[in-house]
């Protein structure tokens, strides 16, 4: 008779683990079929050991490792389906503690009605649970493991010290069981808040580097602008110089000089040749970006050359833009930096081999800037506003698990990008 009511019982208790183990996982794509014959394996393992043995060692494995082997079922860490499994039992020693406690101290001698009301609790317990928990929580990858170890070590600590303390039952046992329960929760809500630290530490990071990248296109947007000012400005030169050679050349061409027009017409060709197009690639971004630059650098005095290929498979145009702005627009800004009288020249050649894109521009300079700048720092005023050019070509070429190098030689600064497409 009595085994009969434990069955009865068991079904009970191995129903409430399974509504507990619901409260921390979420199952794998699996057949309801192999979930519901794990349940019934455990039970009948369970039911078949305290029947037939009854010996406390054989009991806690008989409830631990099925719970474990089971938690595999669902979508964890190992770390996390060990917590679980402690933590579950701890809950079920918990009750049979206090409950054997009470009756102990009433004189009530039934184990019947002492197994009925600790499966009871624990069911009510896995309801509770199953109500007022159901955000999973998720745990940061930054989480150091003597996190994970404290977890698992609390629970199932209390297991061990709750049957080596607990026995016999009495007033004692029950103050013991409170004590190892109220432990095992204010370690899960350390651990709740924790995660929780984490987490708002991972959205503090994450604002911060989009606030970084907000200023990044702040200003790359200002120096677009500024680059295009530059640029209506050399228009409107030319427009001016042409106007005044246009009136040189109609004097000659009236008086009848037309030789000496020719002539005049043939040495300031450079005049309209300097907004021709220096790049023609398939990619419009870098066409323009490059012309732009270039035509620039040519208003001012800069003296400028290009090689390039002619496609740019699996590099996306933001990041050819992005590059190709940065590191011209730092080598332009070296050169206006050198006195008029001396070379300022800038160079760009792009190669292509084995799926590796290799950017390289040169520059000249008027003494060292490594040795008294390592790290590129901005040398403008407005360090806050400034200084993102080569953060962003050293991130477009981790991105592209490429690599960035700056150099120098004979008075010529060098930036190398290799980056990998494939």
């Amino acid at each position: 008779m009595e085994s009969m009511v434990y069955l009865v019982f068991n079904v009970l208790r191995v129903y409430a683990i399974y509504i507990l183990i619901g409260v921390f996982f979420q199952k794998k794509d699996i057949s309801k079929w192999i979930l519901l014959f794990s349940y019934v394996a455990f039970y009948a393992v369970n039911s078949f050991l305290y029947l037939r043995l009854n010996i406390i060692i054989i009991n806690i494995a008989s409830n631990l490792i099925p719970i474990f082997v089971i938690t595999f079922l669902y979508n964890s860490k190992v770390w996390k389906k060990a917590f679980v499994t402690f933590f579950i039992y701890a809950i079920a020693m918990f009750w049979d503690s206090v409950v054997c406690a009470v009756f102990y101290a009433m004189h009530i001698e039934n184990a019947l009605v002492s197994m009925f009301v600790s499966t009871l609790m624990l069911f009510v317990t896995a309801l509770f649970g199953r109500t007022f928990m159901k955000q999973r929580f998720q745990v940061p990858s930054a989480v150091k493991a003597i996190y994970y170890f404290v977890l698992v070590f609390i629970p199932f600590g209390s297991i061990v010290i709750g049957y080596m303390s607990l026995l016999p039952w009495n007033i004692k046992s029950l103050i013991i069981a409170v004590i190892l329960l109220m432990l095992n929760f204010f370690v899960f809500y350390l651990f709740d808040q924790i995660i929780i630290s984490y987490k708002n530490q991972n959205e503090l990071e994450l604002q911060k580097k989009q606030n970084e990248i907000l200023k990044l296109q702040e200003q790359y947007s200002r120096q677009y602008v500024k680059n295009a000012d530059l640029q209506y400005d050399s228009i409107r030169k030319i427009r001016h110089d042409m106007k005044d050679q246009l009136s040189v050349v109609y004097a000659m061409l009236s008086e009848g000089r037309t030789d000496d027009a020719m002539d005049y017409i043939s040495k300031n060709a450079d005049i309209i040749s300097s907004n021709y197009n220096i790049v023609n690639t398939d990619s419009i971004i870098v066409n323009a970006v490059v012309n732009s630059k270039f035509t620039v650098a040519e208003t001012v005095g800069i003296k400028v050359q290009c090689s390039t290929v002619k496609r740019f498979d699996g590099i996306d145009e933001t990041d050819l833009c992005n590059i190709l702005s940065n590191m011209l627009d730092n080598a332009i800004t070296a050169c206006m930096k050198i006195p008029e009288d001396k070379e300022r020249f800038v160079t760009l050649d792009i190669s292509c081999e084995n799926n590796i894109y290799r950017f390289v521009v040169k520059n000249s300079i008027n003494g060292s800037v490594l040795k008294n700048n390592k790290r590129l720092l901005t040398s403008k005023s407005d360090k806050k506003n400034h200084g993102f050019g080569v953060k962003i070509i050293r991130e477009i070429a981790g991105k592209y698990r490429g690599r960035c190098d700056f150099f120098e030689q004979e008075n010529v600064f060098c930036c190398m990008v290799a980056l990998m497409t494939k």
